[in-house]
């Protein structure tokens, strides 16, 4: 090759690996603003958290792509392994159980209700507060129960900055469905901090969609109520117990593919950490 063409030929490759360098810093890019676009949109409205209500799901609106016959196939999914702590889950299946209104007013706001919620990463202890949410824990109460919660997973583990939950509550194995009812959820105080170890509850943007979808909050999340006057998630109780807090610790650090496909709504575990079972306590 003369000495011209092979200096061509080595300003073509070095055009090449700029444009392939380009490239890689422009998804690198688009990568971080859709982050930042997560957080910002925190910042302005909160973080939706995912509940299907009537079988219709809501959640927040991602950028999608097209689907293109260039695109290759998807790599073979990533093994996942047990996290230290916990145990493999049982094939055992949720109930099945689906009612079609919201239960009757039984609780006595005056009394405190405890439930004791063993999962396949520990035990947590829910102390609920029927003075601030009688609505919310009459439900909670009922469904638990009513087995409800028994051999469900908890589908969706999400920690950014600002935020952290562990979502669970339907018998689906992912963050859609429910237990067939909704009902007005009380209006959480405009102030309201969502703390680590946090109850709350899932909603389609106001409390009015409650159902039976909770979370739990795993460290402070301001991106919650970021202005300090915009709390739109029903707060129901508190964890209690520092083995409560170990559990939701070790649920935390779960691997998995996302929950939602197409959406940052974090992963689902894998292997699926499972709720074995969910008792009431008054006390």
């Amino acid at each position: 090759m003369a000495k011209g063409g092979y200096q061509r030929q080595r300003l073509q490759q070095k055009k090449e690996a700029e444009r392939k360098a380009r490239k890689r810093a422009r998804r690198q890019k688009q990568f971080i603003q859709w982050t930042v676009g997560v957080v910002v949109f925190g910042l302005l409205v909160g973080i939706t958290l995912v509940a299907t209500l009537g079988g219709k799901k809501k959640t927040v609106a991602n950028p999608s792509t097209s689907p293109s016959a260039s695109i290759p196939p998807s790599p073979s999914p990533t093994p996942y392994y047990l996290i230290r702590g916990c145990t493999k889950p049982s094939s055992a299946k949720p109930n099945g159980k689906h009612y079609s209104k919201a239960p009757p007013m039984t609780i006595d706001k005056t009394k405190t209700y405890v439930i004791t919620m063993k999962t396949t990463c520990g035990t947590m202890v829910w102390n609920l507060d029927a003075k601030l949410a009688p609505a919310t824990v009459n439900s909670m109460v009922f469904l638990a129960k009513q087995h409800y919660f028994d051999n469900t997973t908890l589908p969706r583990v999400q920690v950014v900055t600002g935020f952290g939950i562990i979502q669970g509550g339907t018998q689906s194995g992912t963050i859609s469905g429910g237990a067939g009812y909704s009902y007005a959820g009380e209006k959480p105080a405009a102030a309201t901090k969502y703390t680590r170890g946090t109850l709350a509850m899932a909603n389609s943007g106001d409390p009015s969609s409650n159902g039976s979808q909770f979370f739990i909050v795993t460290v402070d999340s301001p991106n919650l109520n970021p202005d300090g006057k915009s709390a739109n998630y029903t707060v129901f109780g508190h964890l209690f117990g520092s083995e409560s807090f170990a559990t939701i610790d070790r649920i935390a650090k779960a691997k998995g593919p996302p929950a939602e496909a197409g959406q940052d709504l974090g992963i689902s575990p894998n292997p699926a950490i499972k709720i074995i079972s969910a008792t009431v306590t008054v006390q």
